[in-house]
């Protein structure tokens, strides 16, 4: 019974996979024959993904139908929990809500500029420069479920799904290849204790969001070099679609552990003798980054290359924008990436940088304060995976440095290249990218802890029960991490949507608290306000929407 029902939610898992790639490519599609978001969008790719299931994966077209059924309930009940939850986040409210309701009304950022398609509107853009270079995935996606709802908060449902599909998945395959289902419940649930997703969860930051697709990349391309087959194939092939166009670090982090594992399949063929699999092998991975990049990636990779003559404008290249050096702490710029790693993991959390004259303070391993607990956001800078980590770190470290010693004694090689590539690969990356300090933009680092905990509840009874107690640590992490972020922003964001449903329909004068903060009108564009917008209010008046003051007008 337990595996029949881990497999129709592993199912369940790969239909919202395959839809939400399956969204990003029949966008990017029409977007090139100038056709915008539809309502249709995203009913006909969760008809394909059933179509693909049944078809990729030869699954009973019965359990195929449940799981079709699990899918509805569960995106029905997420949006109705992120409509209702208003995101108060600073990047959720300037550029994330401004592009997904522009892509809503019908913007192709193919064929117009982000500016020229708001005066259509009459709605001034604010964040053009982002808007129009960065990929979209999570815009489209948002985009697509905002134009059936009309509720812009509902555009935060990826955050909530991604969470579903890595626990069911990392689950499955677990069982199904050590047979132990206390192990695959244990591994699946320290997966999901991800700091970041929890600090996201409930805005439309997407970095919690990478950090997942950028684990299951990692798990489907091992089993892709041990198992050849066509459901491994495919889903590998949504997540590169999928993760290359969240974030330009995207296509970077997959590329280079993708690399890892492909060394090592094409070292194994060449050994057996075997150079057509790896022309068919790299064939398949060509075909899928030319559909991730060029078409995909055509409102972005290629628009830019096309515009500014440089793929990952506006992050490189002469006329780039620097967003890092006023964010990280002025002690920063002197020191190499591995020592703004030291100083970020081991000090007190800290949302500090230039801005605020802020500098890290080093702290002691599994020291809590209520100052760090209350510096914890969407995007806290330093001590960003929380406030046990550091304790989590040295222990995840010592205990894999002798795991893998004792496999390379017995030459038990499998394991060792299976959690070996991904660990080397994100310890490398922390002695080389300046912008690995900063945990959002690094979730992978906290793959090391997930990785002890795998490792230690795989073994005997005392080393399982040891296993048992660091991923207690890891949820006690999570716990202290969100806790008064969740207890601070709830009861902002409740006030913020009983405002705006007590002035649905009504004329209001409104001033924004800071100029950044357009993509919030959509708020109230989706209760029918008519707004206007004024440098002075009644301070007599003055009432709140998040990050919006506001007064009736007479």
């Amino acid at each position: 019974m337990f595996n029949k029902t881990l497999k129709i939610f592993y199912n369940t898992s790969l239909l919202m996979l395959f839809t939400i790639a399956n969204v990003l490519v029949i966008t990017s599609v029409l977007y090139l024959c100038n056709v915008s978001i539809s309502y249709f969008h995203l009913p006909i790719s969760f008809i394909l993904a059933l179509i693909e299931l049944y078809f990729i994966c030869k699954e009973n077209y019965k359990n195929i139908l449940i799981s079709g059924f699990l899918v509805l309930v569960i995106f029905v009940l997420s949006i109705t929990l992120c409509g209702r939850v208003l995101d108060t986040s600073y990047d959720g409210n300037a550029y994330h809500k401004e592009a997904i309701g522009l892509l809503k009304n019908g913007w192709n950022p193919i064929y117009s500029s982000a500016k020229n398609f708001g005066k259509k509107i009459n709605y001034d853009v604010g964040h053009t420069i982002w808007i129009e270079n960065y990929p979209k995935a999570t815009w489209i996606i948002g985009a697509s479920i905002y134009k059936i709802t009309n509720n812009i908060e509902t555009a935060k449902v990826f955050n909530l799904i991604i969470l579903f599909i890595t626990f069911f998945i990392i689950a499955y395959i677990i069982n199904k290849y050590y047979k132990n289902k206390l192990l695959s419940i244990l591994t699946a649930v320290a997966a999901c204790t991800l700091p970041i997703i929890w600090q996201q969860i409930l805005s439309l930051y997407l970095d919690g969001f990478l950090g997942f697709i950028l684990l299951l990349v990692i798990i489907y391309m091992y089993l892709l070099i041990k198992n050849e087959n066509k459901e491994y194939f495919f889903t590998i092939g949504c997540l590169l679609i999928i993760i290359i166009n969240l974030k330009f670090t995207g296509l970077l982090y997959a590329g280079i552990f993708c690399l890892g594992y492909y060394i090592i399949y094409i070292i194994k063929k060449i050994k057996d003798k075997k150079y057509k699999d790896i022309l068919h092998f790299t064939l398949k991975f060509i075909l899928i980054l030319i559909i991730s990049l060029f078409i995909v990636g055509s409102n972005s990779y290629v628009r830019n290359i096309v515009v500014h003559h440089n793929p990952l404008y506006p992050l490189i290249g002469k006329d780039k924008r620097d967003i890092m050096t006023d964010m990280q702490p002025a002690s920063f710029d002197k020191k190499s990436p591995i020592s703004k790693n030291f100083y970020s993991i081991f000090s007190y959390s800290a949302n500090i940088g230039k801005f605020n004259n802020g500098e890290p303070k080093l702290k002691k391993p599994f020291v809590k304060t209520y100052y760090e607990q209350m510096q914890i956001s969407e995007d806290t800078r330093i001590g960003g995976f929380g406030i046990y980590f550091s304790g989590l770190l040295i222990i995840s470290l010592l205990l894999i440095i002798i795991y893998f010693a004792i496999l390379i004694i017995k030459k038990e090689y499998d394991d060792l290249i299976m959690l070996g590539i991904p660990f080397i690969i994100i310890i490398l990356f922390m002695f080389v990218i300046g912008e690995s300090w900063w945990a959002r933009y690094y979730p992978q680092a906290y793959f090391i802890p997930i990785m002890a905990v795998f490792i230690l509840l795989k073994n005997k009874r005392f080393l399982a029960i040891l296993g048992v107690i660091l991923l207690i640590l890891c949820l006690s992490n999570v716990y202290y991490t969100t806790k008064i972020m969740f207890l601070n922003k709830l009861p902002v964001s409740g006030q913020s949507r009983m405002n705006l449903e007590k002035n649905y329909g009504k004329k209001l004068n409104i001033k924004l608290y800071n100029e950044h903060f357009t993509g919030s009108l959509y708020n109230l564009i989706d209760y029918k306000i008519d707004y206007k917008i004024v440098k002075k209010l009644n301070k007599n008046k003055e009432l709140y929407i998040e990050k919006i003051e506001y007064e009736v007008q007479k």
